[in-house]
């Protein structure tokens, strides 16, 4: 014959999807991961700015040598970067002031590189136009 357990020392009854202690169905005290509390919404996350990513890219195509003498790439580079930063201005919720800022300085420094060299070619008495192309000698 088995005997009954003593009382005070029974284990608590089975409850379906989860362990003792739990509440039925969760986890003690807090929502299943995965789940929000009601009435709470998550966030959007910010977004960078399109323009003030091209601006950067631009400003730094001029990296490449063939970009050098007609820096167009720049000159887009800082016009993005002014419209980036001015709908940035118009709209907190957007990222991306820094690189915008960064574009315009490095395609500003591109354009007065590019501005230099034409300047040096226009003046100097040692380059001269050889059909489509410039010589310079020494």
């Amino acid at each position: 014959m088995s005997m009954p357990p003593p009382p005070g020392n029974n284990p608590p009854p089975y409850q379906p999807g989860g362990f003792p202690g739990q509440q039925p169905g969760g986890f003690p005290g807090q929502q299943p991961p995965g789940y929000q509390p009601y009435g709470m919404q998550q966030a959007p996350p910010d977004k960078t700015n399109g323009l003030s990513i091209a601006s950067l890219v631009l400003s730094l195509v001029n990296v490449i040598p063939c970009f050098w003498f007609l820096p167009i790439p720049a000159v887009l580079g800082v016009i993005f970067g002014f419209v980036g930063r001015s709908q940035m201005a118009k709209q907190s919720s957007t990222r991306g002031k820094g690189l915008a800022l960064a574009g315009i300085i490095v395609g500003l420094v591109f354009v007065a590189l590019g501005a230099i060299f034409w300047v040096y070619v226009a003046t100097s008495d040692n380059c001269y136009r050889d059909g489509s192309s410039f010589r310079c000698s020494s």
